[in-house]
């Protein structure tokens, strides 16, 4: 009984989200961290979109008469995302080959194991294009041609479901 007390003496009530002001200071903490630096744009994202399906809920339950929160290019403008990759986070060819290496040691399937990470890794199919590859469409170079540059095809892609 103490916590629905204490969230009920730090709750805004529903009349607050009639007025924008109120809207808006909402909106400005859950995009501010405990610390007061701005969240990362994916905790704003889900942030936002959570307190939005509780809105709907609101204006379906009739205890709102519109959703307040704003729509439109303001609130994907604020919450923009990157799907840059960290530099930091690959693996670097040494590590890399260890990896490999220690893969193709594997007493059961570790050559098997061995080719299918070598694939990814060297030329950067995803796993169900390497897993759905065939011998047929792999092209060797001949042993003595200067160019050792081989050939593959990834013609289609078979994804599995785990359990």
């Amino acid at each position: 009984m103490n916590i629905l007390r204490w969230v009920e003496r730090h709750s805004l009530q529903v009349s607050a989200w009639e007025d924008p002001e109120a809207v808006d200071q909402v909106l400005r903490a859950i995009d501010t961290r405990l610390d007061g630096k701005q969240a990362a744009a994916w905790s704003r994202k889900r942030n936002r979109r959570i307190l939005n399906v509780v809105m709907k809920h609101a204006v379906r339950r009739r205890i709102l008469r519109a959703n307040p929160l704003p729509k439109g290019k303001e609130t994907a403008a604020v919450t923009k995302t990157t799907n840059a990759v960290d530099k930091r986070s690959l693996l670097n060819p040494e590590q890399a080959a260890a990896i490999l290496d220690c893969i193709r040691r594997r007493p059961r399937g570790g050559k098997r194991l061995h080719a299918f990470f070598a694939t990814l890794y060297y030329c950067g199919p995803r796993r169900e294009e390497a897993v759905a590859m065939r011998v047929e469409d792999v092209t060797l170079p001949h042993p003595d041609a200067e160019d050792q540059w081989c050939e593959l095809l990834f013609h289609t892609a078979t994804p599995e479901v785990g359990k």
